[in-house]
């Protein structure tokens, strides 16, 4: 029966894959290198993007490489996702709605040997997908039509390994392969001139290495607290960028060697846990983006990101549906990590607000109940507000599905 059901789930996840886009259809993806993945798994994501200090053996997070750590012995485990949504677009009085799908992550998690564990996996970096357009006059009033479209993204396969030296610390590193390719078009049509366009094309291929440590400590049987803390090495990304501009008489390309840069990442937060059951936590990210320029006109600014979440689990192992099924929520504030040019001057791209709330299903064998799988569905609502008037405002309704196998691949049978 779990090789059915494995098989059904890789399958939908698979098609989905090959039929949804990039998830991004917003206008702001245009700006810096698109729209950042939240680098964060299934349970995760169910709590506002929590991540540094949570440990556990049954599912991945790869937020803080450290927890590699706490891979079972016996046990392999398998988690992808895929997400659905609806973003409403909100410019004076006027909304527009739209939706897509994303395939979005792929990950395992073993152990290699005692205190030590392993995970590989693919998720994006960064998404890039947008068309709309607008009508202007020029100064002899001669309507034009400028259209504006991109695509791409940064993705990020990645290996990391998590080490656990003593009972109360942990520590990892995760490596990862960042490239892709991303492509902006502006044009303008005018009804009785000759039209001209231009293009920013940028190809990324780089590396990210994490850092990530853990340390916790029981109190009484009943009181867990896990600190965590970060660290993302930040470097030049060496990207390819041309700008190519077409007129009425020549089309010059120029190329941009400057200006793409990772950023320096820390990220510290704690989670608190109590008899087994509940868990409450709050993260703290800082992005040193303001190094970075994007086709020498966009400026990067620094990102700070706050994430609380929360976790109810009470016993997964009962006979009662509901008793079996871990509940959890959560929400963020996170600021732009760009300025844009508005009006004549800078400005700062959009403030992102986000909650979220979830449930986990595990579903037992009875034969074997080391061997299951879990299925991981959120919901997630996001308020991206513009820090400027006459810029558009988006919301967005995001459903978060995933599934994670434990499967007992390492165990050893005993012939009797």
């Amino acid at each position: 029966m779990n090789k059915r059901i494995f098989t059904i789930i890789i399958a939908l996840l698979s098609f989905a894959g090959m039929y949804a886009d990039n998830g991004s259809n917003s206008p702001y993806s245009r700006y810096g290198v698109g729209m950042l993945s939240n680098q964060s798994l299934g349970i995760n994501r169910q709590m506002g993007g929590l991540g540094y200090g949570l440990r556990s053996h049954s599912y991945v997070n790869i937020l803080n490489p450290a927890s590699f750590s706490q891979a079972d012995t016996l046990t392999m485990l398998f988690e992808a996702g895929f997400s659905l949504q609806n973003v409403n677009f909100k410019e004076g009085g006027k909304r527009i709605n739209a939706s897509n799908a994303s395939f979005d992550y792929v990950a395992i998690q073993f152990r290699v040997c005692k205190n030590l564990g392993m995970s590989a996996g693919f998720l994006p970096y960064s998404t890039v997908g947008y068309s709309f357009s607008n009508t202007s006059a020029d100064g002899k009033n001669e309507a034009a039509l400028n259209s504006y479209a991109g695509s791409g993204g940064i993705y990020q396969p990645y290996i990391g390994l998590g080490w656990q030296p003593f009972k109360w610390m942990s520590a990892g590193v995760m490596a990862s392969y960042l490239y892709g390719d991303i492509t902006h078009e502006a044009s303008t049509d005018f009804a009785n001139s000759v039209d001209c366009s231009k293009s920013y094309n940028v190809s990324i291929k780089s590396y990210k290495v994490d850092f990530g440590v853990q340390f916790s400590k029981i109190f009484k049987n009943k009181h867990e607290v896990v600190l965590g803390a970060t660290y993302s090495l930040g470097h030049d990304l060496n990207a390819k960028a041309k700008i190519t501009t077409a007129g009425p008489d020549s089309t010059v390309t120029r190329n941009v060697s400057e200006g793409f840069k990772l950023p320096h990442t820390y990220g510290i937060g704690f989670v608190y846990g109590y008899n087994s059951k509940w868990k409450v936590g709050v993260d703290y990210t800082l992005q040193q983006w303001s190094t970075s320029s994007f086709f020498g006109m966009e400026r990067g600014i620094d990102r700070s990101k706050i994430s609380v979440g929360a976790e109810y689990a009470p016993n997964v192992l009962s006979k009662n549906i509901f008793k079996m099924m871990s509940y959890r929520a959560g929400f963020y504030y996170a600021q732009p990590y760009t300025e844009i040019q508005h009006a004549g001057s800078f400005k700062k791209g959009c403030e992102e607000y986000g909650v979220s709330a979830g449930i986990s299903l595990p579903f037992l064998n009875n034969n074997n109940r080391s061997s299951h799988a879990t299925l991981h569905l959120s919901g997630q609502f996001v308020h991206m507000k513009p820090n400027a008037s006459g810029m558009i405002t988006e919301n967005y309704f995001r459903i978060n599905l995933g599934i994670t196998f434990n499967e007992s691949w390492f165990m050893k049978l005993k012939v009797r």
